[in-house]
């Protein structure tokens, strides 16, 4: 018996030695490239004549998640700006180009060294404040960015790092903050820098290496894919509106198929998007392969795995509209076209219905990720990388819109007919959707809350965050009612002060009703592998 138990021992302590070594090596690896989740609402599919776009901003690694200001700024004839490197760990930029938010000192010692730029171009007379989180999110006059990282065809590496590209989808965003006050303006200001700059995406591989942005103004929104081009130092870019009664979204791999190029109001594009396809047998004008499409053309699949984006397209769809019945199994996503390019929804659309949008996680549907063995004791519908068996056994997990290595997630609200100043609306919510509040902050800030843009904070809230266990985010559900007006709190803060009755410098803040399961168990994030966490659940108490 003795040697039994020995033996055991030593195949535990074996076991265990090699779970370190596996947990180690995770940790070391690069961190993968975002893969964000995005939404866009026409203003005449609204419940106001609002338009929404809203983007998750799904990174691992070490995340950079503050909600930063840039002021308006008056610049000298001949001045340069400077272009920044895409780098969106924490800190994301030190210096004194981008506001107090990044000054050294702050978060940062004071002595750390500044971010370098990799180049520059002509500055214009006067830029516009913004907002930013790793991508321009909205400025002064209501321009709104999301972002959703794709696949693509060609990849190109920036300036200083082995290529000759200046400009990444995020200073390209926050370019398009500081110069323009429209959609149409934003989409041929980045279009024609990273066509004659050269343009590079967020990985050096196919996968990842391309990108597209959803952008609106107070009267019109669009999609905008971005394919790099190296043999040229320029990039293929094309865009196309969104029908205002309709709802589209974006997960992570092109949408843009059929492209009419005598239709400017409906389309825009670079002028190389067919010379491109067919120098490099994208496509065979000659009518063997049919219409062009800019997604079989130019797509390199689809992200990650298979399901990986089509599989939470569908589950955006039946949010959207629960009427119309799609798929959710399919062959080739980029050959096959299995789903709308966007829907008129079954309802107009509020904030709120977004916040719930972005905290799905397949409910009530086959793919429930808090169903099944997975799913734990508790039901959690979070899945973490890095475990052996994880490795050992084929196929994937499923991939919600819902995800707990978001950094932030923000919805953004341009009404048109409200002063610019408290017309935008930028609905901020720190850390993964299903456990965050949406803060309103308006598009004429000054200055952002101490508490955003403090870089230690977030450090501390994404490495010890209390979450639900599980929490039952239902759309509606997730009011609070202050005094002087009201605003949504999300089903993230279970058991914090915030859901229950309290007094708060005068103003009397109760929850409606707050949902969760597991008894009122609680629990931290832990560091984990490859810089992501990992839950350990502890009775009350």
């Amino acid at each position: 018996a003795l040697k039994e138990a020995l033996e055991d021992m030593m195949s535990r302590a074996s076991s265990a030695i090699v779970l370190i070594v596996i947990v180690v090596i995770a940790a070391l690896l690069p961190p993968e490239v975002h893969a964000c989740s995005t939404f866009l609402v026409g203003k005449g599919a609204s419940v106001d004549g609002s338009l929404f776009v809203t983007h998750s901003d799904d990174g691992e690694g070490d995340p950079d998640a503050r909600l930063s200001f840039i002021p308006a700024a008056d610049h000298a004839p001949g001045a340069f700006r400077d272009v920044w490197p895409d780098l969106e760990d924490n800190p994301r930029f030190v210096g004194t180009a981008r506001g107090e938010t990044y000054l050294p000192g702050r978060g940062v010692p004071s002595d750390a060294k500044g971010t370098e730029p990799i180049g520059k171009i002509p500055q214009v007379n006067h830029t516009y404040a913004y907002t930013e989180g790793n991508y321009g999110i909205m400025n002064e006059k209501q321009l709104s960015i999301g972002e959703s990282t794709c696949s693509g065809r060609f990849v190109a590496n920036a300036k200083g790092s082995g290529g000759e590209a200046l400009f990444c989808v995020n200073e390209l965003s926050r370019i398009a903050m500081e110069r323009c006050a429209t959609a149409r303006c934003a989409i041929r200001t980045m279009g024609d820098l990273a066509t004659e700059h050269g343009f590079y995406g967020a990985s050096g591989s196919f996968e990842g290496g391309s990108e597209t942005l959803l952008i609106a103004d107070t009267s019109e929104g669009w999609v905008m894919h971005f394919v790099p081009y190296p043999e040229t130092n320029s990039a293929v870019w094309v865009a196309k509106r969104v029908p205002d009664d309709e709802v589209t979204v974006v997960m992570n791999m092109f949408t843009i198929r059929s492209v009419n190029l005598k239709d400017p109001e409906n389309y825009m594009y670079s002028e190389n998007i067919i010379d491109v396809a067919v120098k490099h047998g994208l496509w065979d004008p000659s009518g063997k392969d049919g219409v062009f499409d800019f997604t079989k053309a130019y797509s390199d699949g689809e992200y990650a795995h298979k399901y990986y984006s089509g599989r939470r397209a569908w589950g955006a769809f039946r949010l959207i509209n629960p009427g119309i019945e799609l798929d959710p199994n399919y062959g080739d996503l980029r050959i096959d076209d299995p789903y709308p390019w966007s829907m008129k929804p079954a309802k107009p659309v509020s904030a709120s219905d977004l916040f719930a949008w972005h905290r799905d996680w397949y409910q009530d549907t086959p793919f429930d990720m808090s169903k099944g063995v997975a799913a734990g004791p508790w039901g959690s519908p979070d899945r973490f990388n890095g475990g052996d068996a994880e490795v050992s056994i084929p196929g994937s997990f499923e991939r919600s819109i819902a995800l707990h290595r978001t950094t932030y997630t923000h919805v953004l609200q341009t009404r048109g007919w409200l002063p610019d100043a408290i017309g935008g609306i930028t609905w901020y919510g720190p850390h993964a959707a299903h456990g965050t509040c949406f803060v309103p902050v308006p598009a004429g800030i000054k200055k952002t809350a101490g508490g955003v843009d403090n870089w230690k904070r977030h450090v501390r809230r994404q490495r010890l965050a209390v979450v639900g266990a599980p929490v039952r985010a239902q759309p509606g559900a997730d009011e609070v009612r202050v005094r002087r007006g009201r605003h949504p709190c999300g089903p993230g803060d279970v058991g914090e002060r915030g859901c229950r009755a309290r007094r708060r410098r005068g103003r009397e803040v109760r929850r409606r009703r707050c949902v969760a399961g597991g008894g009122g168990r609680r629990a931290w994030n832990v560091r984990g592998s490859r810089g992501q966490s990992e839950s350990r659940v502890v009775a009350p108490g």
